[in-house]
């Protein structure tokens, strides 16, 4: 048996046992296509909705105005917005749209983390804590029914809740804001939480927890005394906790909010640089802790084992993809340099584990269209592009998971995103208000 054989043996071996580990995952795929349960509350609670908005009045004004249109009780959940500069041209859109909110002026904040601690901190002193804080980043969009089912989340005694993400670009029909780039990120949250969270939630595993629009109930920040989290990525933090004090998480797809996605690939690789890095981050810090919590009382913990584990069996995929791609053109050198024969047969062989990373990124990408095929607006030209070109854009992800677990980070790696500055005229037009209103309807 020739060497080359040898690298091929070894290198489908390698891809064989990682979709063996990876079939677990693969069955909540087909989970995603069934409805939850959807709860009813037999009582409304009070809430306090958060809104850190530093230096975000060129895209909060639709948030605002989201606010407003709430189908929930308004005398049951106080709004409270955070800004850094107390001439921020927010405070006066605030005072405007929400003139009962509270405009609270955090000017040593850095990242979200401290301006949510500094606001729940004053909420705690006021000895008048509502049931849940909801937390929503200023460049999103509430559906009108969103307070409403939150509350519904609830009655599942979830202290964390985590709601579905739609794309507010996806309510203009403008093409720059419609991007191929736009698109990859906006279908990640169908890969983390249609495909991973729901399984996930089912189960009572632990989630991948994600900021946007979250519930935290008030427990747990009572216990926490505010929000202490500092890193780049404070969500994973906030796993830990839940892992700590048995905090029941919830991943509720009738409670959803709009996401705005960044249009450029600079925009998208500065945002996946800042979620890797806080990766990289939270596994040094936490890394020991949670293994601890998982393998430290006899049997393994399955929820905490799917936390930690959960994307191996994909870097083993696409690792084995790079090794396998090298060794067949390392030995393609070798032979060639040396004289020998079979430098075609194994240059065109390295050209399998290529195609094989391709055509696993295409499966993953219309998994992803497939589990968010009710609530997608992309055109068809749109999807097509994706599924042929996202797995390009996806493979990024390699140099920036290298960049991030190589490079420390600095107080700088928040930095903000571009934004579509979208005006809220363009957003509340009838066709998007009856998309927002759909849920309240249903």
């Amino acid at each position: 048996m020739t060497l080359l054989q040898w690298i091929l043996i070894v290198f489908f071996a390698v891809q064989l046992l990682a979709v063996a580990l990876y079939f677990p995952h693969l069955l909540w795929w087909f989970e995603s296509r069934r409805p939850q349960e959807r709860l009813h509350a037999r009582s409304k609670r009070r809430f306090a909705l958060l809104i850190p908005a530093r230096d975000e009045s060129a895209a909060i004004a639709p948030l605002l105005d989201s606010v407003k249109r709430q189908t929930y009780p308004s005398e049951l959940f106080d709004v409270y917005v955070i800004v850094k500069d107390p001439e921020d041209p927010t405070i006066a859109m605030v005072r405007e749209t929400l003139p009962d909110a509270v405009v609270q002026v955090v000017p040593d904040q850095k990242r979200k983390a401290e301006a949510m601690d500094a606001c729940m901190q004053t909420i705690l002193n006021t000895g008048c804590a509502p049931d849940a804080y909801l937390v929503v980043d200023a460049d999103c969009l509430l559906a009108a029914n969103y307070v409403e089912e939150m509350n519904n989340a609830m009655e599942s005694g979830a202290e964390v809740v985590i709601p579905r993400k739609l794309i507010k670009n996806w309510l203009s029909d403008k093409k720059e804001y419609r991007t191929l780039y736009a698109n990859c990120s906006a279908l990640t949250y169908a890969g983390v939480d249609d495909l991973g969270n729901k399984g996930k939630s089912k189960r009572g595993y632990t989630l991948a927890l994600c900021g946007q629009g979250m519930l935290i109930g008030a427990r747990v920040i009572e216990n926490l005394g505010g929000y202490p989290f500092r890193s780049l990525t404070e969500d994973y933090e906030l796993a830990v906790e839940c892992m700590r004090r048995g905090y029941k998480q919830l991943y509720y797809e009738y409670a959803e909010i709009y996401s705005e996605e960044p249009l450029t690939r600079r925009e998208y690789n500065k945002r996946r640089v800042r979620w890797l890095k806080g990766f990289a981050q939270f596994r040094k810090t936490y890394g020991g802790e949670v293994r601890e919590m998982t393998f430290g009382h006899g049997k393994p913990d399955p929820g905490n084992l799917h936390f930690l584990y959960d994307l191996y069996p994909v870097y083993m995929m696409l690792g084995g993809d790079g090794i396998g791609f090298a060794a067949c053109l390392l030995l393609a050198a070798i032979r060639a340099i040396a004289g020998l024969g079979g430098v075609l047969p194994a240059l065109l062989w390295s050209l399998v584990p290529l195609g094989v990373a391709y055509l696993q990124l295409f499966i993953f990408g219309a998994a992803q269209l497939l589990a968010s095929r009710d609530i997608n607006r992309m055109t068809r030209g749109e999807k097509l592009k994706y599924l042929f070109l996202s797995p390009f854009v996806s493979v990024e992800y390699v140099w920036i998971l290298i960049l991030a677990f190589t490079t420390t980070v600095r107080a700088d790696d928040w930095a903000p995103v571009a934004r579509m500055s979208i005006d809220a005229d363009e957003v509340s037009s009838e066709a998007i208000r009856e998309e927002l209103e759909r849920e309240a309807t249903a």
